[in-house]
């Protein structure tokens, strides 16, 4: 017998299952979708982050500044995501990625990056060592244009050739050739512009030391006091910039591979943002496909629970109408008790089955009442027979007053004790009517 309640429970566990794993997966996925942004993002900023880096290093060398505060704060934010990445972080909730690709792609990045971090550390270094050169270039360059333009002016005021005050005036010429050689190199790291620098540097040292050794100046204090003033200031400007270039050309080319490494890590970042939203979108619709399935699922145990309800209403129905019928009879025949009958296998075709038995009991108690009442009417009916033979008999009879007298007395007897045998059969007929009665009493309670 396939118990109702059990499928009904049955049903429901899984309808509750199938709830239950859907609200789990939703939340889940919804967790999932917010620790995937999460490092998605945390992903996308090591991209911002390496340009960052690079824009300062190229802030830094350009103004000539010795403020690496940013710098390092975007370094150090760069290697704390990666560690992040790489070996997850309990605090963020962050658990280390187990897929492989990811892994390579990470110690890939994490080498790389190694090497980056050398290149930058060396950058911060040579640019303290040249930043007081550069300041002293920079700030001085104007006084060494003026010391120049002084040793001209005095000779203009001498009368000096034209050719001689050429050359002085070639000088200040080439102290602004210098200079704006030196910062093409240093923002366009084109050696061309090294060289332009270094041949304007020799150009100016051979003129400076003419003019200060040519005793035909001599004669000239004023012009000759010029040119003291600038060939002085000349040679603190070569004791400043004396190692600036070859250490300017090594920080050039920290540059070159700051920025072609920078390139490089650029890349394996925007290929790991892809593959982490690839994982993330994959991983997604997989579980909104298993959640399909299990809505599939639910929609089947719907149906299945309809069609069991279903059934269990027309059983019920069936029953409640068969009950009815009993309830407005007054005589219970077996026609009736085996019209009793629902089909199926469920409790209430046992229920049915049960009252059908019952009932065909409550019949067959009535049944044995009445052939109580006509057995004992039948006895009484054979016993008056008798007597009265016997009586008749006994009047046509030739025996002794005393004898007959015996024979009438256990006539008597006999007629009592039928009497008594029919009047217990009678109580016992009753009481069989009375049970029949109480018995279908109670049914028609339960029916009720």
């Amino acid at each position: 017998m396939v118990n109702i309640v059990t499928r009904l429970v049955v049903i429901g566990i899984l309808v509750i299952i199938c709830i239950s794993v859907m609200i789990f997966s939703v939340i889940w996925i919804n967790q999932r979708g917010i620790k995937d942004g999460y490092i998605i993002n945390i992903v996308g900023k090591q991209r911002m982050l390496t340009q960052k880096i690079v824009k300062e290093i190229f802030i830094i060398n350009a103004q000539n500044s010795k403020n690496f505060q940013q710098l390092d704060s975007a370094v150090s934010e760069f290697e704390e995501n990666l560690k992040t990445l790489r070996f997850g972080n309990e605090t963020m909730g962050i658990k280390p990625s187990n897929n492989k690709t990811i892994i390579d792609r990470l110690d890939s990045i994490n080498t790389e990056w190694i090497k980056f971090r050398g290149f930058v550390e060396d950058f911060k270094a040579l640019s303290l060592e040249t930043y007081e050169a550069k300041k002293f270039l920079f700030d001085n360059n104007q006084r060494f244009l003026e010391l120049s333009n002084n040793i001209t002016q005095a000779m203009l005021k001498e009368n000096l050739s034209a050719k001689i005050i050429d050359e002085a005036g070639q000088q200040g010429m080439l102290t602004q050739k210098m200079l704006l050689a030196f910062l093409n190199y240093t923002n366009r790291w084109d050696d061309v512009f090294y060289r332009e620098f270094k041949e304007s540097y020799e150009l100016y040292s051979r003129g400076i030391e003419e003019f200060y050794r040519n005793p035909n100046y001599q004669k000239n204090p004023q012009v000759m006091q010029n040119i003291h003033i600038a060939y002085d200031f000349w040679q603190k400007y070569t004791k400043e910039t004396q190692s600036l270039f070859d250490k300017q050309k090594k920080l050039i080319g920290d540059l070159k591979n700051i920025a072609s490494l920078n390139n490089e890590i650029l890349s394996q970042i925007d290929w790991t943002v892809n593959l982490y939203s690839d994982i993330s979108i994959h991983m997604r619709a997989y579980l909104e496909k298993f959640e399909y399935v299990a809505a599939v699922i639910m929609i089947f145990l719907a149906l299945y629970a309809i069609k069991i309800l279903s059934g269990i209403h027309a059983n019920f129905k069936d029953f409640t109408q068969k009950t009815k019928i009993l309830a407005q009879r007054d005589k219970i025949d077996k026609n009736l008790i085996k019209s009793f009958h629902i089909e199926g296998n469920d409790e209430l075709s046992l229920a049915a089955q049960n009252l059908s038995i019952f009932l065909n009991k409550i019949n067959i108690t009535k049944e044995t009442s009445n052939r109580a009442k006509e057995l004992s009417l039948a006895i009484g009916e054979e016993i008056e027979q008798l007597i009265e033979e016997i009586k008749v008999k006994l009047e046509d009879s030739n025996i002794t007053e005393s004898k007959r007298k015996i024979i009438q007395k256990t006539i008597s007897l006999s007629e009592d004790i039928a009497i008594q045998s029919s009047e217990q059969l009678m109580v016992a007929a009753q009481l069989l009517d009375k049970l029949h009665q109480i018995l279908q009493e109670i049914q028609e309670d339960k029916i009720l």
